[in-house]
């Protein structure tokens, strides 16, 4: 994803906005979004993509339904995507990959997993792939200057403002390197219910930090086995290498064998 701006700095910018302005996109807008589809990255290249399409909201409320989560989104980005946990964890970095784009663009957005009618999107998604299910939606659009009194409440209570710290997550690595500022951008990732499932062990290469001296490898794992668990590794293998790339690293898999705890060694 070729982006002017600063990534990390996209990363960091990057909410969950569930309040919106009720006014749709303009076309150039739209445009984007899907020009943006067709070149996604991919995590595997022998792993099916899912599908990802821009649907019209009929209305302010709109027959979307998001069981109230959502107000005022007149646009959503849906996906279809395979049951298969390696399926899961690609469309988990496509979606990722497309959600950093919209917020370069300065438009809002929010990961939804289970708070939305599923039968209503597939009717607006159209046709879907063999074995494919709509499996994750966002509104994308323009936010409310001030964010409803029940948005405030629901991002309290999954404490959307807080990540456990970086030495709870990480391991082998320093902070100030390379590899810690690229981690750290993984720290900001988002997950379901704000859970953070993802762990690193960073090994070799002198301190294992600058990933230039000798063969490095950051091998990670996931502490949580729910639902999306697959889909949170997408979006964290996702900040990982968008924001290796700015800081010029170059990783390849080594072990692609366990889709949730994937091993990457530094070219």
């Amino acid at each position: 994803m070729d982006n002017p701006m600063n990534i990390i700095e996209i990363m960091r910018r990057r909410d969950s906005c569930r309040t919106y302005n009720g006014l749709r996109l303009d076309k150039s807008a739209i445009t984007s979004l899907e020009d943006e589809i067709r070149v996604l990255p991919r995590l595997f290249e022998d792993v099916a993509s899912p599908e990802i399409r821009v649907v019209d909201n009929d209305g302010a409320e709109g027959k979307l339904g998001t069981y109230g989560f959502i107000t005022g989104a007149r646009q959503f980005l849906a996906m279809a995507s395979g049951k298969t946990r390696a399926e899961q964890v690609q469309a988990g970095f496509m979606f990722e990959a497309l959600i950093l784009k919209a917020t370069g663009m300065g438009l809002a957005t929010c990961w939804l997993g289970g708070t939305f009618r599923r039968g209503a999107f597939s009717e607006a998604f159209g046709s879907l792939g063999e074995g494919m299910e709509i499996s994750i939606v966002s509104p994308v659009g323009h936010p409310t200057p001030k964010r409803r009194f029940a948005e405030r409440m629901m991002r309290r209570m999954v404490k959307a403002d807080r990540r456990k710290p970086f030495a709870d997550l990480f391991r082998g690595v320093a902070e100030d390197t390379p590899i810690g500022r690229v981690l750290e951008a993984v720290r900001l990732a988002p997950s379901s219910s704000n859970s953070q499932p993802w762990r690193c062990t960073v090994s070799g290469g002198g301190d294992a930090g600058d990933g230039k001296e000798g063969q490095v490898t950051v091998e990670f794992s996931c502490a949580a086995s729910g639902r999306f668990a697959p889909v949170d590794m997408g979006i964290a293998y996702c900040h990982f290498l968008l924001a290796s790339r700015q800081e010029k690293l170059d990783w390849e898999i080594e072990d692609a064998s366990n889709p949730l705890g994937l091993r990457f060694r530094c070219r």
